[in-house]
């Protein structure tokens, strides 16, 4: 079942008689359950297709239907309460608050949809804890590692149980070791919680993780490959 259609999507930056077209017609869908990777070169036009799918940009033309819903056609407000009830995000600096302590980053998000402050607390604490990351707990971002904060940002971002996590970059500051650590966390919450993610990446390594991706070039789709279907048993990465 498709979570995410894309349909003839197109975005172009205008600066007086200048235009570039950032994407230039992209159509495909991503299944409930994914682990969809957007792959492709910098300047490509990966973190453009993602702030429009998220709703964060919007596009010039075509469609993105998230859950039946047509976010293109969304009125800002409406879209705004969308993607606060529905999504979770990851930045590949983290973007957590140093003056916060881990429990307060997670805290953070859920207090901005209204929950209570103890209520968010706890569910911060349970997340924390469900996911190995207890120790860090009442610590700082920096005081903890590169890959610790990163762990804590899906951490964050997964709080609120949202149906679609949107990760731009989320092992680009890692080295190599880190970053597989790193997604063989999003592939156990992916697994645990039936969470789909759509990761942005340039690094080819950690395509294994993928159950499909797209392979994007100058605001073009060059090629699409199904790997495997959401929560298909396959062999240990």
């Amino acid at each position: 079942m498709a979570l995410v259609s894309v349909r003839n999507l197109k975005k172009i930056y205008k600066s007086g008689d200048l235009s570039y077209e950032a994407l230039k017609g992209m159509t495909f869908e991503i299944e409930m359950g994914d682990l969809f990777f957007i792959y492709g070169p910098s300047g490509s036009g990966k973190t453009t297709l993602l702030n429009c799918m998220s709703g964060i940009d919007d596009a010039t033309s075509g469609e993105i239907i998230i859950k039946n819903v047509d976010l293109s056609k969304m009125p800002d407000d409406k879209k705004t309460a969308f993607r606060a009830e529905n999504m979770g995000f990851v930045f590949q600096e983290y973007n957590l608050i140093n003056v916060l302590t881990v429990k307060e980053n997670v805290a953070l998000p859920l207090l901005a949809r209204g929950w209570p402050e103890k209520k968010a607390n706890q569910k911060a604490i349970e997340v924390l804890k469900e996911n190995g990351l207890l120790h860090v707990i009442d610590k700082f971002p920096s005081q903890i590692s590169g890959g610790e904060r990163q762990r804590v940002a899906v951490a964050r971002a997964i709080a609120g149980e949202p149906m679609i996590v949107w990760a731009d970059e989320p092992t680009g500051a890692l080295d190599t070791k880190t970053s597989f650590m790193v997604m063989d966390f999003i592939k156990f919450l992916n697994e645990k919680n039936k969470q789909t993610f759509v990761i942005v990446s340039h690094d080819e390594k950690i395509l294994k993780y993928a159950t499909a991706y797209i392979r994007i070039d100058s605001g073009r789709i060059e090629s699409f490959e199904r790997i495997r279907m959401p929560f298909e048993k396959v062999k240990e990465l």
